[in-house]
Protein backbone atom coordinates (compact mmCIF):
# COMPACT_ATOMS: atom_id res chain seq x y z
CA UNK A 1 0.00 0.00 0.00
CA UNK A 2 2.97 2.64 0.56
CA UNK A 3 4.48 1.65 -2.78
CA UNK A 4 1.36 2.54 -4.13
CA UNK A 5 0.56 6.08 -2.61
CA UNK A 6 4.65 6.36 -2.97
CA UNK A 7 4.13 5.48 -7.14
CA UNK A 8 0.92 8.10 -7.36
CA UNK A 9 2.22 11.20 -5.24
CA UNK A 10 5.94 10.63 -7.25
CA UNK A 11 3.92 10.36 -10.40
CA UNK A 12 1.77 13.14 -9.61
CA UNK A 13 4.99 14.86 -8.80
CA UNK A 14 6.18 14.37 -11.94
CA UNK A 15 3.47 15.98 -14.06
CA UNK A 16 3.61 18.92 -12.29
CA UNK A 17 6.93 19.16 -12.94
CA UNK A 18 6.18 18.89 -16.06
CA UNK A 19 3.79 21.40 -16.35
CA UNK A 20 5.97 23.98 -14.48
CA UNK A 21 8.91 23.33 -16.99
CA UNK A 22 6.96 24.10 -20.18
CA UNK A 23 4.74 27.33 -18.13
CA UNK A 24 8.38 28.70 -17.47
CA UNK A 25 9.83 27.79 -20.87
CA UNK A 26 6.56 28.90 -22.88
CA UNK A 27 5.47 32.36 -20.96
CA UNK A 28 8.14 34.77 -21.00
CA UNK A 29 8.09 33.78 -25.47
CA UNK A 30 4.47 34.49 -25.15
CA UNK A 31 4.85 38.05 -22.96
CA UNK A 32 5.33 40.73 -25.39
CA UNK A 33 6.22 44.40 -24.55
CA UNK A 34 3.02 46.83 -25.47
CA UNK A 35 4.11 48.81 -28.80
CA UNK A 36 2.42 51.04 -31.17
CA UNK A 37 2.51 48.24 -33.52
CA UNK A 38 0.27 45.27 -33.13
CA UNK A 39 2.71 41.62 -33.61
CA UNK A 40 2.54 40.07 -37.36
CA UNK A 41 0.32 37.51 -36.87
CA UNK A 42 -1.19 34.86 -39.39
CA UNK A 43 -4.11 32.11 -39.37
CA UNK A 44 -3.10 29.10 -38.10
CA UNK A 45 -5.47 25.50 -38.03
CA UNK A 46 -4.61 23.31 -35.39
CA UNK A 47 -5.83 19.28 -35.22
CA UNK A 48 -5.46 17.27 -32.65
CA UNK A 49 -5.83 13.75 -33.42
CA UNK A 50 -6.15 11.07 -30.50
CA UNK A 51 -5.65 7.58 -32.15
CA UNK A 52 -7.72 4.23 -31.28
CA UNK A 53 -6.00 2.29 -28.48
CA UNK A 54 -2.65 0.45 -30.53
CA UNK A 55 -3.21 2.78 -33.77
CA UNK A 56 -0.75 5.73 -33.07
CA UNK A 57 2.40 3.19 -34.95
CA UNK A 58 0.15 2.97 -37.61
CA UNK A 59 -1.17 6.59 -38.19
CA UNK A 60 2.01 7.78 -37.79
CA UNK A 61 3.78 5.48 -40.46
CA UNK A 62 1.08 6.27 -42.85
CA UNK A 63 1.02 10.20 -42.20
CA UNK A 64 4.52 10.30 -42.60
CA UNK A 65 4.73 8.07 -45.89
CA UNK A 66 1.68 9.69 -47.77
CA UNK A 67 0.70 12.97 -45.72
CA UNK A 68 3.69 14.70 -44.75
CA UNK A 69 5.33 14.99 -48.32
CA UNK A 70 1.67 16.41 -49.74
CA UNK A 71 1.68 18.93 -46.71
CA UNK A 72 5.25 19.96 -47.85
CA UNK A 73 4.17 20.13 -51.65
CA UNK A 74 1.33 22.15 -50.54
CA UNK A 75 3.68 24.64 -48.81
CA UNK A 76 6.48 24.74 -51.91
CA UNK A 77 3.20 25.97 -54.20
CA UNK A 78 1.95 28.41 -51.45
CA UNK A 79 -1.04 28.82 -52.78
CA UNK A 80 -2.56 28.47 -48.57
CA UNK A 81 -0.18 27.01 -46.53
CA UNK A 82 2.91 29.09 -45.62
CA UNK A 83 3.97 26.40 -42.45
CA UNK A 84 3.84 22.82 -41.18
CA UNK A 85 4.18 21.45 -37.30
CA UNK A 86 3.90 18.47 -36.38
CA UNK A 87 3.73 17.62 -32.47
CA UNK A 88 3.80 13.32 -31.45
CA UNK A 89 2.34 13.34 -27.78
CA UNK A 90 2.67 16.81 -26.62
CA UNK A 91 2.21 15.81 -23.12
CA UNK A 92 1.86 12.30 -21.63
CA UNK A 93 -1.09 13.05 -19.69
CA UNK A 94 -3.32 14.77 -22.33
CA UNK A 95 -5.87 12.60 -24.92
CA UNK A 96 -3.90 14.04 -27.54
CA UNK A 97 -1.40 11.39 -29.74
CA UNK A 98 -0.57 14.05 -32.45
CA UNK A 99 -1.34 17.84 -32.91
CA UNK A 100 -0.49 19.19 -36.64
CA UNK A 101 -0.32 22.73 -36.72
CA UNK A 102 -0.88 24.49 -40.06
CA UNK A 103 -0.07 28.18 -41.04
CA UNK A 104 -1.82 29.86 -43.30
CA UNK A 105 -1.21 33.04 -45.59
CA UNK A 106 -4.31 34.92 -44.28
CA UNK A 107 -7.78 33.79 -42.79
CA UNK A 108 -9.14 34.26 -46.64
CA UNK A 109 -8.20 31.36 -47.93
CA UNK A 110 -10.45 29.78 -45.28
CA UNK A 111 -13.30 31.83 -47.15
CA UNK A 112 -14.15 29.02 -50.30
CA UNK A 113 -15.30 25.45 -50.14
CA UNK A 114 -12.62 23.48 -51.10
CA UNK A 115 -10.21 20.27 -50.36
CA UNK A 116 -7.35 21.32 -47.73
CA UNK A 117 -4.01 21.76 -50.04
CA UNK A 118 -2.36 18.45 -48.85
CA UNK A 119 -5.56 16.53 -49.76
CA UNK A 120 -5.63 18.04 -53.62
CA UNK A 121 -2.04 16.74 -53.80
CA UNK A 122 -2.52 13.19 -52.57
CA UNK A 123 -5.82 13.05 -55.17
CA UNK A 124 -3.49 14.22 -57.90
CA UNK A 125 -0.88 11.78 -56.51
CA UNK A 126 -2.71 8.83 -55.49
CA UNK A 127 -6.11 8.60 -58.03
CA UNK A 128 -9.48 8.78 -56.37
CA UNK A 129 -9.66 4.88 -55.50
CA UNK A 130 -6.19 4.73 -53.54
CA UNK A 131 -6.97 8.62 -51.95
CA UNK A 132 -10.10 7.16 -50.51
CA UNK A 133 -9.29 3.94 -48.97
CA UNK A 134 -6.67 6.13 -47.45
CA UNK A 135 -8.84 8.62 -46.12
CA UNK A 136 -10.82 5.30 -44.74
CA UNK A 137 -7.84 3.56 -43.82
CA UNK A 138 -6.68 6.24 -41.26
CA UNK A 139 -9.77 7.68 -40.48
CA UNK A 140 -10.58 3.76 -39.00
CA UNK A 141 -7.50 4.78 -36.66
CA UNK A 142 -8.44 7.69 -35.09
CA UNK A 143 -11.09 8.12 -32.13
CA UNK A 144 -11.22 11.61 -31.83
CA UNK A 145 -10.39 14.34 -34.66
CA UNK A 146 -10.69 18.38 -33.26
CA UNK A 147 -10.20 21.27 -35.41
CA UNK A 148 -9.11 25.01 -33.90
CA UNK A 149 -9.14 28.18 -36.17
CA UNK A 150 -6.57 30.19 -34.63
CA UNK A 151 -4.54 33.43 -35.17
CA UNK A 152 -0.51 33.07 -33.97
CA UNK A 153 1.89 35.65 -33.52
CA UNK A 154 5.28 35.56 -34.98
CA UNK A 155 7.42 36.66 -32.04
CA UNK A 156 10.42 39.07 -33.92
Amino acid sequence: MIDNKYGSSRNRFMVLCLFFLCWVLILPGTLTAQTSQPPASSAAIMVEIQCKPGTADLWRESFEKETLPAIREAIQKGDAFTNFTYLEAPLPVQDVDFVLLFELKSFASLDTRRLPPHYEVLLRRLGPERFAALEKETGNWEKTVRVSVMRSYKVK
